[in-house]
């Protein structure tokens, strides 16, 4: 009897042990998923279909599971989808933590400051040069709140070139009880600054020029109301000097019209294929009385090139082009001095050149002349009757028909325009013959 109850009570035992044991091993197995679960893992415990407590706790491990795993699929494809939107933002993006490490930059930064996958977590001081930049950086930092400035940055391309880019710096604090760093967004607005200068600078200029033609006129006529009128002599002078700065003002409207209907688009032309050497020939006639009136010798000359020779252009585009050219090379060139303009062929363009034995361009003032109302010598031009568009007219209208135009000069010898023009992709018939051209007044 008392031997039965030890060794029930050893089974007993035994049992109690070995469940203790089981029970201990599910509890790590679950322990375990429990931590493959922190660290993001997807889980499913081999103790779901268990009665009781632990049957509920992995049960409710499994389904945590499922929804963290969801949760972290939708999380990354959102930051992939947000890093898309990132990098396909022309603004620069900058993420700065609170010791001025980078921690993100968009691809438009990338390009901008040369950054690559290795700048990450390195000091911003390190990887941009620029001081403007880092300051920019430490005061959104510093100040822990909205920051907003604008910044002019100043680099230099593969040529050499020194150029600069204005950007608007728009700072904010990343979310966090604490600061824990910024973001910088850098706006670039060259090209808006650049336009509006232009835009200044057109109405500065615009008014000054339509002011000095009308100041002249106002003077004669009070003259001549005052006491000329009666004077044979000056009357007949004034009269013609009014007169003159009558056509200056009316040329000065119908150029700056011209610049107006470029830059709306709104020109109405016609691009068909035009063959270039008659009209061009014919553009140097209407020249020709004005320039041997000034003691000057125009010559046109041709070379590989034939009369059929064509481009896709605009005839009135194309005379507004030579004219320009070879009004301005008449105007500059003094008595005795030679005009010379010619076409030729060149791969797929046609080269059309205005050359003149002028006073020439300083080197330093080339890059300028096809600037709105830019002169090199402004007494000068002025008293010629220049208008100070002709040479930006020129090189909007050879822009407009998909060419470009270079100059070549050399101070006190003279000057080249070459005007490169497209030539048709594929031959067609009934090229356009220009019109004759009108005697230049």
């Amino acid at each position: 009897m008392y031997e039965s109850a030890l060794i029930a009570a050893g089974f007993a035992f035994a049992w109690l042990g070995l469940h203790w044991y089981r029970r201990r091993a599910l509890l790590l197995s679950l322990a375990e998923s429990a931590a493959r679960l922190a660290d993001g893992q997807q889980v499913r415990t081999s103790t779901r279909r268990m009665d009781g407590a632990i049957g509920e706790l992995s049960r409710a491990i499994d389904a945590a599971s499922r929804r963290v795993v969801e949760r972290e699929r939708r999380l990354h494809s959102d930051l992939r989808q947000m890093r898309v939107v990132l990098d396909g933002m022309a603004d620069a993006v900058l993420a700065v933590d609170s010791r001025g490490r980078l921690t993100f930059a968009n691809a438009t930064a990338n390009r901008l400051f040369a950054l690559d996958a290795h700048s990450i977590q390195r000091l911003i001081v390190e990887l941009i040069r620029e001081p403007k930049i880092q300051n920019a950086v430490a005061t959104s930092l510093a100040a822990g709140g909205p920051y907003r400035g604008e910044i002019a940055v100043t680099n230099l391309d593969t040529l050499g070139r020194v150029h600069e880019r204005v950007f608007e710096a728009h700072g904010s604090s990343l979310p966090g009880e604490a600061t824990t760093g910024i973001v910088l967004v850098l706006h670039d607005v060259t090209e808006l600054r650049r336009l509006e200068r232009t835009r200044r600078d057109f109405v500065a200029n615009a008014s000054h020029e339509l002011k000095t033609p009308l100041s002249s006129i106002k003077a004669y006529t009070e003259t001549l109301l005052d006491w000329g009128l009666e004077d044979p002599d000056v009357n007949v002078r004034f009269l013609t000097r009014i007169n003159e700065q009558a056509d200056r003002l009316h040329q000065l409207i119908l150029d700056m019209l011209s610049l107006a209907r470029l830059d709306s688009g709104d020109s109405g032309w016609e691009r068909r294929p035009l063959a270039v050497v008659p009209a061009v020939e014919g553009y140097v006639e209407s020249h020709r009385a004005r320039a041997e009136s000034k003691g000057l010798t125009i010559v046109f000359r041709t070379t590989s090139i034939s009369r059929a020779d064509a481009i896709m252009g605009d005839e009135e585009a194309l005379r507004q082009i030579v004219d320009n050219l070879i009004d301005n090379a008449i105007k500059y060139t003094p008595e005795g001095g030679r005009v010379e303009v010619g076409c030729r062929l060149a791969a797929d363009e046609i080269r059309i050149e205005v050359s003149d034995t002028g006073i020439g361009i300083p080197r330093d003032e080339l890059p300028r002349v096809f600037e709105r109302f830019y002169r090199v010598d402004k007494a000068r031009s002025r008293e010629l009757g220049g208008t100070g568009l002709g040479l930006s007219i020129v090189k909007h209208l050879t822009q407009a028909l998909e060419g470009r135009v270079e100059v070549e000069s050399r101070l006190g010898r003279g000057s080249t325009f070459t005007v490169y023009l497209p030539r048709p992709a594929v031959a067609e018939a009934g090229v356009a013959a220009a019109r004759p051209a009108a005697a230049h007044a």
